[in-house]
């Protein structure tokens, strides 16, 4: 019975979001054939930290990846949140992993408050500034606010070392307010940050 409610993919396409639903819903989750045919196969560093991540974030969670990094088996814990820390891989910046917490944080048992390691800015995800301009008012708009809802910049990082560092922090709401957001509105001033 419980195979027949594991889900089943194939390739290593929409991985972090695969992770994020398969945590928030509690069904198990297995990938196969993960980068099968290329020279180097198998998880990068990125994902095997981002594992990691979702591995700190839960509790019981049980996570089995076969010799070569091809399979992937994930039968999601409880979220459960607390303070933590994690050094993000240096090849990917901190925006890709707090993507997927700014997820999973305002459903975990207690408030998280991570510290994440690593890039804070690169050409490839999203930098900790938009991240910080663009879902906190967001996550706002779903009843998610109060002084403990926060992205703080310790220190800049940039590839290839890191060396940079961030504050999240979420509270908790098992409901979420619903929204009809169809008006973008005028754009009233544009801002950028140099770094």
């Amino acid at each position: 019975a419980g195979e027949a409610q594991c889900l089943s993919y194939a390739g290593c396409n929409f991985l972090r979001q695969r992770l994020v639903l398969a945590t928030l819903s509690g069904r198990p989750l297995k990938i196969r054939k993960i980068r099968a045919k290329e020279e180097d196969p198998g998880l990068r560093d990125f994902e095997a930290s981002f594992i990691r991540l979702i591995d700190k974030v839960t509790n019981g969670s049980r996570i089995e990846i076969n010799q070569t990094g091809t399979t992937l088996y994930y039968q999601p814990g409880l979220l459960y949140g607390g303070s933590l820390e994690h050094d993000c891989s240096p090849s990917r910046s901190i925006g890709y992993y707090l993507e997927s917490l700014l997820c999973l944080a305002p459903f975990m048992k207690h408030p998280l408050k991570i510290i994440l390691r690593g890039v804070t800015n690169d050409q490839v995800d999203p930098s900790v500034d938009v991240l910080k301009a663009t879902a906190l008012p967001l996550l706002k708009k779903f009843g998610i606010d109060g002084e403990s809802l926060e992205i703080k910049i310790n220190r800049r990082g940039m590839p290839p070392k890191g060396g940079g560092e961030i504050l999240f922090a979420c509270p908790v709401r098992k409901v979420l307010q619903p929204i009809q957001f169809t008006d973008p509105g005028k754009i009233k001033r544009i801002r950028g940050t140099a770094y």
